[in-house]
């Protein structure tokens, strides 16, 4: 078997072992699930909202505000004989709220901050400037036309369906995450489990380290791939039903389908999702025993530098954003994001990318070097300065 042959059959049998359809149909429908009970529960929750909730309004509250309230509340009017014992109960059973007018405006008695307190607010701020505006002679239209904010036109002259490009972006950023998160399991389980039964070495007698390793990477990339992928239709087939029961027109969704930044997003989330993967199989290499590794610690980076790239949507042209984007950590998902919310020249962009794929190519190599010496260690891990030395080691 020539090199080609080797690094396919092994890239092969890790797709194999760790892509099941079965599982990611079990996902998928636990997935549906908990988005039904989700759905569900949100209705039951704001379907209870929608009732009436109690009040006790004090009589010397007036008859004009208590109007006011039992278009929102229940309304139940007590007299002053009545208010101590209705406090003493509110404070005995935890429940109930008081309306009452004070010395300087109006006071809400309850055992804890109530949670309609921001509507009781807004009821009481209404009337006091409805008594206000009689008071100075003004009519709501007056009011509002003194208190409304300035006019303000925009024009932009970058224009485009910036909105739908920036959804795009996000979920190709969703996809990239999906995919380390996986890459993070399948690489970590595999080869420190490898390393721990000992029955690699058997096979890297057969079989250059540097290509079971590249056969690994692609494998389990393969693997993130495709649980994207079927998500992906997951989503469209929902999309569709939605268009469907919505009504809808399925032409609104092509805004979103724009060519140029779907072919950039896959070509920046492959090589990211490459260079992670590689990564991975670098840390995991140096790791003897995941249980009392003081390393481990180092596979929940991808997820720090993920989430960073998401700060170049606050300011696309800052000098953070820049440096996130060229940056192979950050630039997967940070330099598209670049590309659909500001103008960038064609080098940006290619240089990126081309600084990424080096990134990966570094990876790959460092994590054959490492597991060509550390799967032949027993009982100890490699220091960082013997994993210094792999770097220049041939």
């Amino acid at each position: 078997m020539n090199t080609l042959q080797k690094i396919l059959t092994v890239t092969i049998w890790e797709y194999q072992r760790f892509f099941k359809i079965k599982n990611e149909l079990i996902g998928i429908v636990v997935m549906i699930v908990m988005a039904a009970i989700g759905f569900f529960g949100t209705i039951y929750l704001l379907s209870e909202n929608d009732e009436k909730q109690s009040v006790m309004v004090h009589q010397n509250l007036g008859n004009a505000i208590t109007e006011k309230l039992s278009d929102t509340f229940e309304v139940k009017i007590i007299n002053a004989d009545e208010k101590e014992n209705k406090i003493h109960q509110i404070n005995e059973s935890r429940e109930g709220v008081l309306i009452e007018r004070s010395e300087n405006g109006f006071l809400v008695t309850s055992w804890k901050e109530p949670g309609q307190l921001d509507k009781i607010r807004e009821i009481l701020n209404n009337y006091a400037l409805d008594n206000n505006l009689v008071l100075y002679d003004l009519s709501r239209s007056d009011f509002e036309q003194i208190t409304q904010t300035a006019p303000l036109e925009t024009q932009y002259l970058r224009e485009d369906s910036e909105r739908q490009r920036n959804t795009v972006a996000f979920i190709f950023s969703g996809f990239l995450l999906m995919a380390i998160f996986q890459g993070f399991a399948y690489q970590f389980t595999g080869i420190t489990g490898e390393k721990q039964q000992k029955i690699t070495e058997q096979i890297v007698s057969a079989i250059k380290p540097q290509m079971w390793m590249d056969g690994k990477i692609l494998g389990i990339t393969l693997t993130g791939l495709s649980s994207v992928v079927t998500y992906t239709i997951i989503g469209v087939l929902g999309g569709t039903l939605y268009f469907q029961f919505t009504g809808a027109g399925i032409s609104s969704i092509l805004p979103y389908l724009h060519l140029p930044t779907i072919l950039l997003y896959l070509v920046f989330t492959l090589a990211g999702i490459l260079m992670w993967n590689s990564f991975f199989a670098a840390i995991a290499s140096i790791i003897t025993d995941p249980n009392n590794s003081g390393k481990s610690s180092l596979m929940f980076l991808p997820t720090l530098f993920a989430l960073l790239s998401f700060l170049v949507a606050r300011d696309p042209d800052s000098a953070g954003a820049i440096f996130l984007s060229w940056f192979p950590l950050t630039s997967a998902s940070a330099m598209p994001m670049r590309w659909v919310m500001t103008d960038l020249l064609w080098y940006e962009t290619a240089g990126s990318w081309l600084v990424l794929s080096l990134t990966f190519y570094f990876f790959r190599i460092l994590a054959a070097r490492i597991f060509r010496v550390s799967i032949l260690i027993s009982g100890k891990e490699p220091t960082w300065q013997e994993v210094f030395g792999m770097l220049f080691s041939k």
